[in-house]
């Protein structure tokens, strides 16, 4: 949990203002009740209106002091509070931001984002909370007390009774309740989760007509959340108007003994007015210590589920060595990778040379394993056995900055950001001029966008599958990289838009390194070498031709291909 506190050390500035504010705020309070047995007992009493209106000032003084404190306190706490929550956000979202695939679904998306978001909430409103009660009140409380025993009087028994009875209730209903407040966060998780899942697979949904279904089963963990939480409040309920009557008798107790005393000449009214205040703010000041430490197993939770997010040390680390020649060569030797808790490995023993200007085609049946070796090479996931070498370099050796700024991916599933195009052909170079984005979207088709500054929804929901696939692979083509990666990225893309893609970006090709991966014999008919993969392994390889004669699996899928479009290549 020490990682909670990091956020905290820049802002130690801001806790001393806090602290000074509270400090002034408590001593205007402790001083008022001071003065209102004194103008009772000096100027009420005798009727001396110049000592009224003496003491009465100093009352006013101490207000205004107090209200200064406050004022202090509430606007540096609530600076603290926010921007302690800002840091912390950060930094969880830095450390996600570093995750592998494999970090990722040890922690479902749909957590993350409550973690995130609405556990960071409750951390930052009970740490306001906290500032303005936890230092406050035993500040209030403590100095009460003192201020209790001056007056010299045998009623203490009263607020040591009501004390008492006040934390009975806390502990009473504080054990009713803090069990709850996990089940609480994770009811939270499972509604973001079921909300995440109906908005990805609506099409699926209205496609199988389960709408019903969706809305009754959303509606049941919903209806979980609202009984657990009010359950929860139904709990807290009582306890606000117990404290009140526990006030409320202390203070009837304290004038009904109180009154024997004044009479017997023991104790002047005016402090007994004075001791009232007195009890009635230290009763008041641990109450509300009370109530807090109910509130705080909940910032707890939130803080252990934040504290994970941090604790998360990313599998795939930081290499020490910066600098990668133009040009490079990777080598893959016996290369396998298994998913976590999978005993089957996706790709098995793979051998293979990546050189500048040659182009190599992956073809396979699903799940034969060519994601998941392309996604070996810029390090999305890390080789379970064997090496991936960059001029001989092991590559985890290197930054990952370094490694990933020379290698293009453009990925299987097309995700654009919402923005303008301009704004997602940027994320391939961060300084790129117009004319060469619209080069880049020249190279990959696109002649469906007007200007860059066209707008794109989020998901690119504007947009059809194929338009897409040519706006993510004409932001790939935005810099000059020594490999380029193509995961299927032209599945959605007709013959005739796919094969004039492909010449335009043959020439990118020709001064690096280019890796296709296709369930379409067409795309890469034309690489240099083809490897054909079935289950996680390279069966075959060579050129088309080559393949066609040797290879049965190469030859089944080419046919099947060749039947549906009515012809060869």
């Amino acid at each position: 949990m020490m990682k909670l506190a990091i956020p905290l050390r820049s802002k130690i500035g801001h806790i001393i203002l806090v602290f000074v504010g509270l400090v002034i705020e408590a001593y205007g309070l402790l001083m008022l009740p001071q003065y209102t047995g004194k103008i009772i007992n000096e100027g009420i009493q005798y009727g001396d209106m110049n000592a009224i209106y003496s003491i009465a000032s100093m009352m006013i003084l101490m207000i205004g002091i107090s209200a200064v404190g406050q004022i202090m306190c509430s606007y540096f706490s609530a600076k603290l509070s926010t921007s302690y929550a800002r840091d912390l956000r950060e930094m969880a979202y830095e450390n996600v931001l570093r995750f592998s695939s494999n970090e990722l679904n040890s922690i479902s998306r749909a957590s993350i984002i409550t973690r995130i978001t609405n556990d960071i909430n409750q951390i930052e409103t009970i740490l306001l909370l906290g500032l303005t009660v936890v230092v406050f009140a035993p500040i209030l409380g403590i100095g009460s007390i003192i201020k209790a025993f001056e007056i010299k009087t045998d009623l203490t028994w009263i607020i040591v009774i009501a004390f008492i009875l006040i934390m009975i209730l806390i502990f009473v209903i504080g054990a009713r309740v803090l069990p709850k407040f996990n089940t609480l966060q994770e009811y939270m998780d499972r509604i973001n989760q079921n909300a995440r899942e109906i908005l990805i697979g609506m099409p699926v949904i209205k496609a199988f007509v389960r709408q019903d279904f969706e809305n009754e089963k959303f509606e049941k963990i919903n209806r979980q959340y609202l009984d657990l939480n009010l359950n929860i409040y139904r709990n807290l309920l009582p306890m606000q108007p117990l404290l009140i009557v526990i006030l409320n008798l202390m203070v009837v107790a304290i004038v009904y003994f109180g009154s024997y005393e004044v009479s017997g000449g023991l104790i002047m009214t005016g402090n007994l007015v004075s001791f009232i205040q007195y009890s009635t703010q230290i009763v008041v000041s641990f109450a509300m210590v009370g109530v807090f430490m109910i509130a705080l197993p909940r910032i707890v939770v939130s803080g252990r589920r934040i504290n994970e997010i941090l604790e998360i040390e990313p599998e795939i680390k930081d290499g020490e060595l910066l600098q990668i020649n133009d040009n490079p060569t990777i080598e893959f030797k016996n290369v396998s990778y298994a998913y976590p808790q999978s005993e089957i490995e996706s790709v098995k023993n793979i051998n293979l040379k990546l050189e500048s200007g040659k182009t190599i085609g992956i073809v396979g049946g699903t799940g034969s394993g060519k994601s998941t070796l392309l996604n070996l090479i810029p390090r999305l996931h890390d080789a379970t056995s064997g090496e991936i070498l960059i001029d001989g370099q092991n590559i985890k050796d290197f930054k990952l900055d370094s490694l990933r700024d020379k290698i293009s991916l453009t990925p299987q599933k097309t995700l654009l950001m919402e923005g303008t195009v301009k704004s997602n052909m940027i994320m391939g170079k961060h300084d790129a001029t117009d004319s060469e984005i619209e080069d880049a979207l020249r190279k990959a088709h696109v002649d469906f966008v007007e200007s860059p500054d066209d707008a794109v929804s989020q998901g690119g929901s504007n947009f059809s599958g194929g338009q897409k696939q040519r706006l993510s692979i004409a932001r790939s083509l935005m810099k000059h990289h020594d490999f380029y990666l193509f995961d299927d990225s032209f599945s959605a893309l007709d013959m005739n838009t796919e094969k004039i893609i492909m010449d335009n970006i043959m020439s990118d090709l020709k001064a690096s390194s280019g890796v296709i991966v296709s369930q379409r014999i067409s795309t890469i008919a034309d690489a240099d070498e083809i490897l054909v993969m079935d289950k996680g392994e390279i069966i075959d390889r060579g050129n088309h031709d080559e393949l066609y004669e040797s290879c049965e699996t190469y030859r089944e899928i080419f046919d099947s291909q060749s039947d549906v479009v009515g012809g060869g290549l």
